[in-house]
């Protein structure tokens, strides 16, 4: 009970000030003056305390009741009233505006004539006294609760307003950064072929040389990447001056910025606290873990209406933990939306979980893992590299072969090379230049899915491109990464696709979903036209609706339609909100029931 007094706002202590004044009145008055009561002064007391706790009782236990019992209680205690104590019929009218305050528009007709018309008349018979002024006095007194409702339900529906506001204001700002990196990415175009592919070439050619040349002229490598890593970090800062990377930071930066610009935005305490010693992780799973955080601290405001939010990020040598714990007013059943749902789908491309725990009252606890080794199934992972620049394939290739998990079995300078490698080699991951002279990546891509389907295919380029690395994604590639990207996290990213996830360079995955939106949604139009299914689902949802109700898992069904699982994943979350159901045994219920397929 005191854990719910402590969420009251101030209308909830203004009810419970009218209705303990009206106790008050009722007790002093038969202590004060005995006359007034002619039957047992300890019945009418008794019988008072009884309406004063009971529908408070019912309130917090079974809110939708309350309205019913405190009507009930209040009238039949007036009716005995009437009899026992009729001098005190007028302090109805307290009672009559705490029901006024309580009704709804859907109750106030039936609560509004019981309390002003039906129940003074009944007390005016008893008590034989003229009902005229109790009607009058009950109704003006409901008339003022009810008034005072509307104007709470109007502070109430102005407190969201300010909030959405407030949320609304963060995804401008997002908005506002996307229209911003669109000129990036026009820039980058005209760079990609020129300065860009010329320092990437010369960064990854001095690189491969490190472990040939003696210990004393390390430092003169050194030197001479570091002078190209600075020049093509200075040409990326004159493209990305126009809105900087929101990722640039280190994964506690990132989160820590993000928690206190929360703060800053919905007044929200929220106790961000890092424990362990922080380790280097991929920028995908910092995006990742960054859209846990964002979507668990607005689920935490907007439906646990918390006001204060601990944050706890745990590192340790084999995972990654993201606790969130709030004050909410919690819920007894979980039901995971699109958010939840979201959520969990990023966590599980980098084979984490996502727990939750909440109960009505205690607040919700959200736990993100994340393991941070992932080694490969079989001793190494195959590697086909393609780039039609000699030299970036051969580095890569002498990069690659220096480690352990890795065997190169070979390079190729274009698409009709490569699909010629695969055919003789049967690579586990084909890495390949997206543009290239004679047969491009894309093209090369549709073949090596049509031809073999589990082969897993990931595009390298200079520049980030969101429009290309959608178009790779839809057609069914795993990855889409920079040249310049840093060795070791190219090696985790590829053990990642090698085990069943994707990986976007975190540069443009924002850029990335936008567009694979706007692709989807101009796709659907065109199959809406041509053909009409039931619940509006296009021709491509009907057919994942049939090949889920045939038992195929998401990587199943990608590989069947030469898709990424991501994209399928995206296919089944808009098919489950047409057909309205949440996750997948409800959609084939639901199909199976109505004979959609």
């Amino acid at each position: 009970m005191f854990s719910i007094m402590k969420k009251w706002l101030w209308y909830d202590w203004i009810l419970v000030a009218i209705r303990t004044i009206w106790l008050v009145i009722i007790a002093s008055a038969g202590f004060v003056d005995p006359s007034l009561i002619a039957g047992s002064l300890w019945i009418v007391l008794s019988f008072a305390l009884v309406v004063y706790l009971v529908p408070f009782i019912v309130r917090y236990r079974k809110e939708a009741w309350y309205l019913p019992v405190e009507v009930m209680a209040a009238g039949f205690y007036y009716l005995y009233l009437a009899y026992a104590a009729p001098e005190l019929l007028w302090s109805f009218v307290l009672l009559v505006i705490t029901i006024g305050l309580a009704s709804s528009r859907t109750t106030y007709v039936w609560t509004g004539i019981l309390c002003g018309i039906v129940f003074p008349v009944l007390n005016g018979w008893i008590a034989d006294l003229l009902p005229f002024e109790f009607i009058f006095s009950c109704s003006l007194g409901f008339a003022i609760g009810f008034a005072f409702n509307i104007l709470i339900q109007s502070h109430q529906q102005a407190r969201i307003i300010q909030e959405q506001k407030q949320l609304l204001e963060q995804h401008i700002k997002r908005i506002e950064e996307l229209t911003l990196l669109e000129e990036r990415s026009r820039l980058s175009h005209e760079l990609h072929d020129t300065i860009g592919h010329s320092l990437t070439s010369l960064i990854i050619g001095v690189e491969s040389l490190r472990s040939t040349v003696p210990n004393s002229q390390i430092e003169r490598i050194d030197s001479l990447v570091g002078i190209a890593q600075h020049s093509l970090v200075d040409i990326r800062k004159h493209l990305h001056q126009l809105s900087h990377a929101p990722f640039s930071h280190s994964l506690s930066e990132s989160l820590r910025q993000l928690t206190e610009e929360f703060m800053k935005s919905t007044g929200t305490t929220v106790k961000f606290r890092v424990i362990g010693s922080e380790t280097l992780v991929m920028q995908k799973i910092n995006f990742c873990l960054h859209r846990c955080l964002q979507e668990s601290l607005t689920n935490a405001v907007r439906h646990g209406q918390a006001s204060v939010i601990s944050v706890q990020l745990h590192f340790d040598s084999q995972q990654l933990r993201l606790q969130i714990e709030d004050n909410g007013i919690g819920m007894e059943e979980i039901q995971f939306g699109f958010g939840l749902d979201g959520m969990k789908e990023r966590l599980e491309q980098f084979h984490g979980t996502l727990s939750m725990h909440s109960g009505s009252g205690q607040g919700t606890f959200v736990i993100c893992h994340i393991p941070l080794q992932t080694e490969p199934v079989h001793d190494a992972i195959r590697l086909l590299i393609v780039d039609d620049q000699l030299i970036i394939a051969d580095s890569l290739k002498q990069i690659l072969d220096q480690h352990a998990d890795f065997i190169v079995v070979g390079t190729a300078g274009d698409g009709r090379e490569a699909l010629e490698h695969c055919e003789r080699s049967q690579p586990d991951i084909v890495l390949m230049e997206i543009r290239m002279q004679g047969m491009g990546g894309l093209e090369t891509l549709l073949e090596v899915k049509q031809r073999w389907p589990h082969m897993k295919v990931v595009f390298m380029t200079t520049f980030e491109d969101s429009l290309q690395a959608a178009t790779a994604l839809e057609r069914g590639a795993e990855g889409y990464m920079l040249k310049s990207i840093h060795p070791r996290e190219m090696k985790e990213a590829l053990k990642l696709i090698y085990n069943g996830g994707t990986w976007i360079d975190q540069s443009v995955a924002t850029r990335v979903f936008e567009e694979m939106k706007r692709q989807r949604e101009q796709l659907e139009k065109i199959g809406s036209s041509l053909e009409n299914y039931p619940y509006g689902l296009t021709k491509r949802e009907m057919e994942i609706l049939e090949h889920l109700s045939g038992g195929l898992r998401y990587k199943s069904i990608a590989a069947k339609l030469f898709l990424s699982e991501g994209t399928i994943r995206n296919y089944c979350s808009i098919l489950y909100s047409k057909l309205g159901v949440n996750n997948r045994e409800e959609a084939i219920n639901m199909a199976r029931t109505e004979n959609i397929v």
